[in-house]
C-alpha cells in the first residue's frame, strides 16, 4: 500500500486549477515512480518526463524516473503536501511541493519530521496543442467518491512536458520558499528552527500518529478518458 495524498496551497491558488493539478500529478507520479519503476507509474508521465532522468541530472531527479524501483519498502500512511511559489501562464507552470507524512503506528524514525525540510521544484511548459483533460474537481474531503481512483486512470499531462522535478536541497544552495517554513509552522507550532535554520522538534517528541486519511483531492475521471 502506497501513501494517501492530503494536498493544501497557498492562499488564492485554487486547488483544482489545471495547473495545479499538473503539479500535483507531477509529484504524486514521481514518488509513486520510486516504488513501481517508470513505465508502471501514472499514465503519460514517461513521455512527459522524457523517460529516465541521468544520474547527477541537476533539474530532473533520477529516483523519481527511474525504470527500476528503487525502494520495495512500502508502509501505509498519509502524504500531506503543500502547493507555494506558484505561477503559470497558458504554456507553462511552476511550484513547490513541501511535505510530510504521518503512519497509524508510532514511527520514531520518521525522517520527514526530523527535521521539516522536504520540498520539491516542479515546472512544466506545454509542448504541443493537446492540453490534457482535467479531472473532475473532488469536492469533499471528507468523504470516498465512488468514481475515484488511487492513481488517475487517464493521462493528465497531454502534451505537457516536465521541465523540472528537483528536489531542494539547501546544502547545495537551493532555497525553500518561505511558504513552506510557513505552512510547516501551522502544522507543527512548538517546532524551532536549528542552527541551518531547518525546523526541527522540541525534545522529548514523539511523531503523531494518525489512520490513513481519505484521499484529498481523489483522482476522479473525465467523462471522457483518453
Amino acid at each position: 500500500m502506497l501513501y494517501s495524498h492530503v494536498w493544501s496551497a497557498d492562499p488564492g491558488v485554487d486547488l483544482f486549477s489545471r495547473g495545479v493539478e499538473l503539479v500535483r500529478a507531477s509529484f504524486e507520479a514521481g514518488e509513486y515512480t520510486a516504488f513501481v519503476g517508470l513505465e508502471n507509474s501514472y499514465p503519460g508521465f514517461g513521455g512527459a518526463v522524457r523517460g529516465e532522468a541521468n544520474h547527477g541530472d541537476p533539474d530532473i531527479e533520477y529516483f523519481m524516473t527511474s525504470l527500476e524501483v528503487q525502494t520495495d519498502t512500502q508502509a501505509p500512511g498519509t502524504n500531506f503536501a503543500h502547493i507555494t511559489d506558484y505561477g503559470s501562464t497558458e504554456t507553462s507552470v511552476a511550484a513547490t511541493v513541501c511535505h510530510y507524512y504521518l503512519f497509524p503506528e508510532d514511527d520514531t524514525t520518521n525522517i520527514s519530521l526530523n527535521p521539516l525540510s522536504m520540498a520539491f521544484r516542479i515546472e512544466l511548459e506545454r509542448a504541443g496543442v493537446d492540453a490534457g483533460p482535467a479531472g473532475i474537481p473532488d469536492t469533499d474531503p471528507a468523504r470516498k467518491d465512488p468514481r475515484a481512483h488511487r492513481v488517475p486512470t487517464w493521462n493528465v499531462f497531454g502534451d505537457w512536458k516536465i521541465t523540472r522535478l528537483h528536489y531542494l536541497r539547501p546544502l547545495n544552495g537551493d532555497v525553500i520558499p518561505q511558504g513552506c517554513t510557513d505552512w510547516w509552522r501551522q502544522q507543527f507550532p512548538n517546532f524551532s528552527p536549528n542552527a541551518g535554520g531547518n525546523l526541527v522538534p522540541p525534545p522529548g517528541f514523539e511523531p503523531p500518529t494518525m489512520p490513513v486519511a481519505v484521499q484529498y483531492p481523489e483522482w476522479i475521471g473525465p467523462a471522457t478518458p483518453e
